[in-house]
């Protein structure tokens, strides 16, 4: 299993910001994890919600543990709502 070093970790932050940005979401909170489901790196940012850091980790979790990314389980759940 690959490490993940921190200032990638950082990176995928970053861009989860500024995409965020770009469509004008709330506030967000990045959590992210190693292949083995271990948090390396989170950030919130300003206004975000108490919760944020609980909900980030759970959907980085969820998504590392079926083996794809957050928006194709959201797609998988939507085909299967079962």
């Amino acid at each position: 299993m690959t490490a993940l070093p921190l200032e990638k970790a950082r990176q995928i932050i970053d861009a989860a910001f500024a995409k965020g940005s770009d469509l004008k979401l709330k506030p967000l909170g990045v959590s992210v994890l190693d292949a083995g489901g271990h948090l390396v790196a989170f950030q919130r940012q300003d206004g975000a919600s108490f919760l944020r850091p609980q909900m980030s980790a759970g959907k980085a979790f969820g998504a590392l543990a079926i083996g794809m990314g957050s928006r194709k389980v959201e797609a998988f759940a939507k085909e299967r709502p079962h």
